[in-house]
């Protein structure tokens, strides 16, 4: 018996994906083990065995800048260069038209992503607040003013998840608000690159490599180490950790 099931663990094994050969300007994963890669204009989703499914590609918008995949329903697509969202459904085929952000700001927004309330939030630093639009393109909340939590820091990402909006301020930490835009808490990581939230988990990256933060106990734990510290696109999942380069992403097995 115990040989049958090192034996069936080990072909399970086989049809793990270990490589998915794309050019690769960043990637995310969905809570279903999708991958979607971003390549200049073009989008590409594959599955959880590294099998494209689809893709999408826009030229007239330019280069994607950003993508919100936590409703694999409603795909949030950014584009800086002309300050506009589309959004695409779970085949990449869009359900909207082009929503320009001009609309709701006259400065240009750096960075955007999905909310669970329906809409989607947007943020600049000039305005130093994030701003909440519906579903009907109304402002329905703002945020408290940002600019005084981390110091002389850059927010690089914001991200609804489990009601709470989680806002990154690169190299210095992740500042934690309610759906109403409210404070809630602030966490320090030093040298912080990027983060996800699996769970009630935060995996954040730094110059060494991925860190297991779990707010229960406070603890950290370092679960892969970087071998080129300017590897920067590091996604996990699962037992799984995604590795970006410019033409492939590699898949290795975590152990912790």
């Amino acid at each position: 018996m115990q040989i049958l099931l090192i034996w069936f663990l080990s072909v399970l094994n086989l049809y793990q994906p270990t490589k998915i050969n794309t050019p690769c300007d960043f990637f995310e994963i969905d809570h279903m083990g999708n991958v979607y890669v971003a390549n200049g204009s073009q989008l590409s989703k594959y599955n959880s065995e590294g099998k494209q499914v689809c893709n999408f590609s826009d030229s007239s918008l330019g280069s994607i800048s950003s993508i919100d995949v936590s409703d694999p329903l409603r795909i949030v697509v950014f584009y800086r260069d002309f300050n506009q969202i589309i959004y695409l459904n779970n085949k990449l085929s869009t359900i909207s038209n082009e929503i320009d952000l001009y609309d709701f700001s006259d400065n240009e927004t750096e960075i955007v992503c999905n909310s669970q309330k329906g809409g989607f939030w947007m943020y600049n630093s000039i305005e130093k607040q994030a701003t909440h639009i519906t579903n009907n393109g109304e402002i329905a909340d703002q945020t408290i003013l940002l600019g005084s939590f981390f110091e002389e820091a850059e927010i690089t990402k914001i991200y609804e998840h489990n009601s709470y909006l989680y806002l990154l301020y690169k190299n210095k930490g992740i500042l934690q608000l309610d759906q109403n835009g409210q404070f809630v808490r602030k966490l320090s990581f030093k040298n912080l690159q990027d983060f996800q939230l699996i769970g009630n988990n935060i995996y954040y990256q730094d110059h060494i490599g991925i860190h297991l933060y779990q707010a229960l106990n406070q603890s950290h734990q370092l679960i892969y180490s970087k071998k080129d510290p300017s590897k920067s696109i590091i996604r996990c999942y699962k037992d799984r950790i995604f590795i970006g380069n410019e033409d492939s992403i590699s898949i290795k097995t975590l152990s912790f």
